[in-house]
């Protein structure tokens, strides 16, 4: 099975390094594993379609997948707490 790429957006990347040591280490397990079977994480529902959540620990990697380039576009990581309802504020606010 070939890997699929994996990008990370700006606001992404810079979250990834705020985590502590041993939870980036999982994040970046999770992409790995992602970038193996993008179909891994579980499907979102409601403002969030189109997207799917991996759960790391009690922190969601959020992500796009784009079958015709084979592309992994992680666009949120953060705590379960609040990830989902900062995405969808963010997409509210691009319509």
């Amino acid at each position: 099975m070939t890997r699929w790429k994996v990008l990370l957006a700006p606001t992404a990347a810079a979250a990834v390094r705020g985590l502590p040591p041993d939870v980036k280490r999982s994040v970046r397990a999770a992409l790995d594993a992602v970038a193996k079977d993008p179909s891994m994480g579980k499907e979102l529902l409601r403002e969030l379609k189109g997207l799917r959540s991996y759960r790391v620990r009690r922190y969601r990697v959020v992500y796009a997948v784009v079958p015709a380039k084979r592309v992994i576009q992680v666009v949120a990581v953060g705590h379960r707490v609040s990830i989902y309802e900062e995405l969808a504020a963010g997409r509210e606010g691009r319509l």
